[in-house]
């Protein structure tokens, strides 16, 4: 039970066979209250059922394109919980287009927007959108892919938003060691 009184937002379960829902379940396993966001209707009836299997019904919706529906994501969040733990951010996505055929020839300027956007911009944008309702000591959690790191056969502007990811968490880790410091700093003066 190590994650026993913990209660951790799940972000991007698409269905039962998704990474989010393996660790949902151990999550789950391991004691943690679980809360879930979702993007639209349909992906709302494939979380249902895995929700109600962890004995969750906070079932948000939240478009990560959408500063104002992330925003409103914790609203509702806070109906039910006043804090939290931390969230898992299991969100990816281009355009089917970016990922069929040579990275140079069908990269666009749009698709590339678009995989930046939502893989990567909005781990940062979910981490200032919870800051107000983490506790202390918090943890937040994403998903990469060996993509990031060496190049995959069609996989193209994913590896780049993913590489942008890993670079996202460092800086978002970085800000919260130089925030502790401040903090100890200005405790003991």
């Amino acid at each position: 039970m190590l994650l026993k009184g913990k209660r951790i937002l799940i972000s991007g379960l698409a269905n039962k066979y998704s990474i989010a829902a393996g660790i949902a379940r151990a999550m789950h396993r391991e004691g943690a209250e679980l809360a879930f966001t979702y993007q639209n209707e349909r992906l709302l009836k494939n979380l249902k059922p895995i929700a109600e299997e962890l004995n969750s019904n906070i079932l948000i919706e939240s478009d990560v394109s959408s500063d104002e529906s992330i925003e409103q994501s914790f609203i509702e969040l806070k109906k039910s919980w006043d804090n939290f733990d931390g969230f898992v951010h299991s969100i990816g996505y281009a355009p089917a287009d970016q990922l069929e055929g040579n990275f140079v020839d069908v990269t666009t300027r749009e698709g590339f927007k678009i995989a930046h956007d939502i893989s990567s911009y909005s781990f940062t944008a979910l981490a200032k959108a919870a800051k107000p309702m983490l506790n202390d000591g918090s943890a937040l959690l994403t998903l990469t892919y060996l993509g990031a790191v060496q190049t995959m056969p069609n996989y193209n502007v994913m590896g780049l938003a993913k590489a942008s990811l890993e670079a996202n968490t460092r800086f978002l880790a970085a800000d919260e060691v130089v925030r502790r410091k401040e903090a100890k700093k200005a405790a003991g003066a």
